[in-house]
């Protein structure tokens, strides 16, 4: 792992504590940040960060200042790091919450300015965040107020050197930068799946009814309504929610229409409440929600179930359980921390469980059509092709690097690769798919270029999640279609076979492609758009094209 420390003081210390662990590049001096953020310097830019840290001393950052100075600084110094982000595409970016030391700033200005000012940099680097998403909050300010301020700071360090901190400070801040990068590239979990009685709710709901559940305001009801809170922050944050429960599912909607719960039965993307061991239960979820096993975590009271978990699917994540429930909705959070959180997460994975919801019904839907013709019909699929635009570079990023079954040569490309490739004259068209249950999102991109009156297509991937419903041949084939409306005359393509893309193999043959040439994995084909003939199913679902397309 690369990291680079960015600052306007003394931070030399820190990264001697890191060196160790980490290459870290260390601007030579120290308060140049500047001049990284308003030029690409080669140094920094040769080392490839994976990570920048820019921590900032606030009462550095309004040295000599006014306090009706300070948002104009403030300004100018989000600006800056604007630039930082987009000189250094490749590199995930943590900028420090602000603390500013009284004794270091003009006297009357410190002691009502401080704390204003800081408050004011936590609102303007709030909205830089969610402007941008690879820019993330790193918590100085905090840390300073956890540890106190005059055991954090070090007027000798400060008189020595221009090091604003004491030595176990500067351990604290080499830890959290640990904490921070632990979860860079981390594989994360996508579902939890709960327990009810004495989980969600104290006491058993066939036992003690609807009416006799802990669940409230106050005392140990209070527990559980924090505990449900905590969940449904983790839904929000694109966390999939599931229940296994051992229970009457009569029973079981009671409690859901209890006035004090806090989560709904639309929170969750399946619920399972039957006398089933609850591997079973957890094993066929995972075959409903098309997930690997090791993308579960399974929250129990109970030890013996988790037990039974744990031999039954050694995949799965098994979470412990406090034995102190005052702590509850902290053990939750750190659940989170530990299997669930990402610094990237796009509207696509906020919106996860009402999607897997409305696969559920379109399976439901399937089981009862008269023909496969007729389910597709009852769906009433739009597709919607559309450009890349730069709101939607981030999911098309995160589509093309984890799709795998789907994927006809498996391109990957971080967001400099992509740039050059529409610099270079590529096109990257994306499909978002809905119908009569809702919208499934950006789930389809078909990436190609243009030599004169041939086309040569450079990838074609699709979501698992809408695989199923013949959704490729529409798009492919509105697409095959326009290109020959644009005097195209010729389409290549390929299947680059890897471990996962078994589901394409013969996707090209469908719509007419003859192979041409066959090297070690992989298989060159050729199409004559002149003698082009539609797949059966590829004129069922409505297809919309955006004007920029």
């Amino acid at each position: 792992m690369r990291l680079a420390i960015l600052s306007n003081v003394n931070l030399d210390m820190l990264s001697g504590l890191l060196k160790k662990e980490y290459e870290v590049f260390l601007p030579e001096g120290y308060g140049g940040w500047v001049t990284y953020a308003l030029n690409q310097r080669e140094d920094m830019a040769a080392f490839g960060a994976d990570c920048i840290f820019l921590l900032l001393d606030g009462a550095e950052l309004v040295r000599g200042l006014k306090k009706e100075q300070y948002e104009d600084a403030f300004d100018s110094a989000l600006e800056y790091i604007r630039g930082l982000a987009a000189h250094y595409e490749k590199s995930l970016l943590f900028v420090s919450t602000l603390d500013i030391m009284p004794e270091r700033v003009a006297a009357g200005d410190a002691a009502d300015g401080g704390l204003l000012a800081a408050a004011l940099w936590e609102q303007k680097l709030g909205a830089l965040l969610a402007e941008n998403h690879r820019i993330h909050r790193f918590p100085l300010a905090e840390l300073i107020a956890d540890y106190g301020r005059s055991r954090f700071y070090s007027r000798k360090f400060w008189y020595m050197g221009s090091i604003p901190y004491d030595m176990q400070a500067l351990h604290l801040l080499a830890q959290e930068i640990r904490t921070c990068l632990s979860k860079v590239g981390r594989a994360r979990c996508k579902v939890l799946v709960t327990d009810l009685d004495n989980t969600l709710w104290g006491g058993v709901i066939g036992e003690d009814g609807a009416e006799g559940i802990a669940l409230g305001s106050a005392h140990q009801g209070a527990v559980y309504q924090d505990a449900q809170r905590q969940l449904l922050r983790m839904k929000e944050q694109g966390v999939l929610l599931a229940v296994a429960s051992k229970n009457n599912r009569d029973d079981v909607d009671a409690a859901f229409a209890h006035p004090q719960m806090i989560l709904k039965e639309e929170d969750f993307a399946v619920i399972a409440c039957n006398w089933e061991p609850k591997a079973e239960n957890i094993a066929k979820m995972a075959k409903e929600l098309n997930l690997g096993l090791d993308a579960f975590v399974f929250l129990d009271d109970n030890e013996a179930e988790r037990e039974a978990v744990r031999i039954a699917l050694p995949q799965v994540n098994v979470a412990g359980f406090p034995t102190d429930m005052t702590g509850y909705a902290d053990f939750l959070a750190a659940l989170y921390e530990s299997y669930f959180f990402q610094w990237r997460t796009t509207g696509e994975d906020l919106e996860k469980t009402s999607q897997y919801r409305a696969e559920r019904l379109r399976r439901e839907q399937k089981e009862a059509a008269v023909s496969y013709e007729d389910y597709l019909r009852s769906l009433r699929i739009k597709i919607r092709i559309a450009g890349v635009t730069q709101t939607r570079k981030e999911r098309a990023l995160q589509l093309m690097n984890k799709t795998n079954q789907f994927n006809t040569q498996t391109l990957r490309m971080e967001a400099p690769e992509m740039e050059a490739y529409l610099k270079g004259g590529g096109r990257l068209l994306l499909a978002e798919v809905s119908d009569k249950y809702g919208s499934s999102g950006w789930t389809a991109e078909f990436l190609y270029h243009r030599e004169d009156h041939t086309v040569m297509v450079d990838n074609f991937l699709m979501s698992c999640r809408i695989m199923g419903r013949q959704i490729e041949h529409a798009i492919v084939d509105h697409i095959l279609r326009r290109l020959r409306e644009q005097g195209v005359e010729v389409v290549q393509a390929a299947y680059k076979r890897s471990a996962k893309n078994k589901p394409v193999e013969q996707l090209w043959q469908q719509f007419g492609f003859a192979q041409t040439q066959e090297t070690e994995g992989c298989v060159r084909f050729e199409l004559k758009l002149a003698d082009y003939i539609a797949p059966p199913q590829a004129g069922i679902h409505s297809v919309i094209w955006e004007d920029e397309v």
